[in-house]
């Protein structure tokens, strides 16, 4: 069975390249002073659970008038939307079953990086990266935005509500998108150096200053939304892959 790369692990390996590094959030393992640290310099943070995908095991932390709103959806998919009085009451939502002596594995904390349009909607940018004759390339780019309810927490994820948009629509200037572009494709070589795949899905945001943020690299990652909103997209990343089985 192929290991998990973890979002821990994840961000020590991005961490490593003088180039990706400038564009990854503050990430730290979870702990109530770290949390307590990030609170006090950031307006919210995101509480991630290392291996958990699917925008499960995510909440949106707020701090205010001595109370923290937790926002987002539990290890299970369940949506949640809590107001607590200590730090300490958090960790009762990251493990619910704590109680019988079960942890649900490690968490990560991360800045919040503001990625909204100018309607104020949270959205990602997924670069699909793939290797092909030992060099990468851009299979295909599409963007995700937060609707409805799922625009107070700013989880941006297909699973938990978001909607596909391309990326003309999302509006982005194209220095932007080939900036974005070649982060991707050195972030892929910077993974690929300790966790080979032939290809990975990387997520972006962009924050307030315009800047590109690499959120997250998925090593197992899916194309249905490529061909639900470009079927000539889709048709490219296919027939990469057909072209790696091959080399």
């Amino acid at each position: 069975m192929k290991r998990t790369l973890g979002k821990w692990e994840q961000n020590l390996l991005l961490q490593q390249d003088p180039v990706v590094a400038k564009h990854i959030p503050e990430t730290v393992l979870y702990s109530e002073n770290n949390l307590d640290d990030l609170l006090n310099r950031y307006e919210s943070v995101y509480v991630k659970h290392d291996t958990a995908g699917q925008g499960r095991a995510i909440f949106k932390i707020q701090k205010g008038s001595g109370k923290f709103h937790v926002n987002g959806f539990t290890i299970q998919g369940t949506p949640i939307q809590q107001l607590v009085t200590r730090v300490g009451e958090i960790q009762h939502l990251l493990h619910p079953f704590i109680k019988l002596g079960r942890e649900s594995g490690p968490y990560i904390i991360q800045e919040d990086i503001k990625s909204y349009t100018q309607n104020g909607q949270p959205f990602a940018i997924r670069v699909h990266v793939q290797k092909l004759n030992n060099e990468w390339v851009i299979g295909g780019m599409l963007g995700n935005i937060a609707t409805g309810p799922v625009t107070q927490n700013g989880i941006v994820n297909r699973m938990r509500g978001a909607e596909l948009i391309t990326i003309s629509e999302l509006d982005i200037q194209m220095k932007t998108v080939k900036k974005i572009q070649a982060i991707a494709i050195q972030a892929a070589k910077t993974i690929d150096s300790a966790f080979p795949c032939r290809e990975y899905g990387i997520d972006f945001g962009i924050n307030q200053e315009g800047t590109p943020i690499l959120i997250e690299v998925n090593t197992t990652p899916g194309i249905s939304g490529f061909a639900q909103l470009n079927i000539a997209t889709w048709k490219r990343i296919v027939e990469i892959r057909k072209m790696q089985g091959e080399s």
